[in-house]
């Protein structure tokens, strides 16, 4: 028997032999990772091996003479393709049955299934987001100092001058990280000491109201003459208006209110054409003509009815035929009373429904049917002398 290779996360978890796999007796090896199966009768030949991210399902099942099944359901190949099927027989041995051990080999297959999905979804889901600093570029600072109306704007140059007044560095955009990097005090001027306080008042305000006043436009005071003009207009004609009726003897005219019109939304009628009831025509209703099911008046039929391909065995104990095929065949048994066996397996992944029907002499003993896909029917009855 040739030894296969382990991974090194990989480990055996169970061992067994004398398993029946597709009409050889074979040795299963379950690890964490796979399913090793050995031919122990041809130790030549080279060891299969099905991994357990492939497989879909896991079902106990069992056959006619009662040995314990492992049916396993394979994801296809390709999306087009349909699922394969895998079974593994534990052949009855002298001493004891293996239903038992049947049942462990499951529900450790189920575990390890369970356990490498669930390291797939923790795999896919995305890290936590981490935080990182973000390193800003220095920006360079711009001092201004306020120019007086009675001199000339002159470039100010930093000179030591030591002073108990220290103003602090309020600088938009650097943060503290940069504010070592800073001078320790403004660059002062060497003027009178009245400009002291305003260096004060100036820690005071906010930065907003440090910045220059914008210079004023133009055309501004044109602006301001002309609308003062157009308002002396106005109270001219209302006071001319007003002297002459008072003169006049009349009431006096008051500015006539500013109605705003509302805006209404017309309704519009819309006429509904009369509708003209006309008799429906009656309607006969022909019943369809069902087609009969022909069955054999005579002998044991077996019917196998699905719209896919399926495939299974039919026959007597001692006497199987294997059968492969697609739609509804019948297939006739040469007895007349004994036991009959039937097993078919879907061979796509659809919801349509296998059935297997028996006939003796013309009469319908026995029907089975599923609907699941990759279903396998199993039909096994007993026909007495009729």
């Amino acid at each position: 028997m040739v030894t296969p290779y382990l991974n090194r996360d990989e480990s055996i978890i169970l061992t067994t032999h004398n398993v029946n796999f597709n009409s050889i007796v074979a040795e299963l090896i379950l690890t964490n990772q796979r399913l090793i199966i050995f031919d122990t009768l041809h130790a030549q030949f080279r060891y299969q091996t099905i991994p357990l991210t492939t497989i879909e399902t896991v079902i106990a099942r069992e056959d006619a003479p009662g040995n314990p099944i492992m049916y396993l359901s394979i994801s296809p190949v390709t999306p087009d393709s349909a699922p394969q099927s895998k079974e593994f027989t534990f052949l009855l041995q002298s001493g004891g049955e293996r239903k038992q051990e049947c049942d462990a080999w499951i529900k450790q297959l189920k575990e390890q299934i369970a356990s490498i999905r669930q390291q797939k979804i923790l795999a896919a889901r995305p890290s936590p987001y981490e935080e990182t600093d973000i390193i800003f570029d220095e920006t360079k600072t711009t001092i201004i100092e306020p120019v007086h109306q009675d001199s000339t704007p002159r470039e100010i140059r930093p000179e030591p001058y030591e002073s108990t007044v220290s103003l602090p560095s309020i600088i938009s955009g650097v943060d503290a990280g940069s504010a070592s990097e800073l001078p320790d005090s403004a660059p002062v001027s060497t003027g009178s000491d009245d400009q002291v306080p305003q260096a004060e008042e100036a820690q005071k305000e906010p930065l907003s109201s440090r910045s220059p006043p914008p210079p004023a436009s133009p055309d501004k005071p044109k602006l301001i003459v002309l609308t003062a003009i157009i308002i002396i207009i106005i109270l001219a004609i209302v006071g001319g208006v007003y002297m002459y009726s008072t003169m006049s003897g009349g009431t006096p005219v008051e500015p006539a209110p500013l109605i705003t019109p509302a805006m209404t939304s017309a309704a519009t009628t819309i006429q509904t054409p009369a509708v003209q009831q006309t008799s429906s025509p009656q309607i006969t209703v022909v019943p369809t003509a069902q087609t009969t099911l022909m069955i054999p008046e005579k002998g044991v039929w077996v019917r196998i009815y699905y719209i896919g391909n399926f495939t299974g065995r039919v026959g007597t104990s001692g006497d199987i035929k294997q059968v492969n095929a697609s739609g509804e065949h019948f297939y006739q048994l040469p007895i007349t009373e004994g036991f009959v066996e039937a097993s078919v397996q879907k061979q796509d992944g659809s919801g349509n429904v296998l059935t297997i029907e028996v006939y003796q002499n013309g009469k319908m003993v026995a029907r089975s049917s599923k609907a699941t896909p990759g279903a396998t029917v199993d039909l096994r009855i007993e026909l007495k002398k009729g």
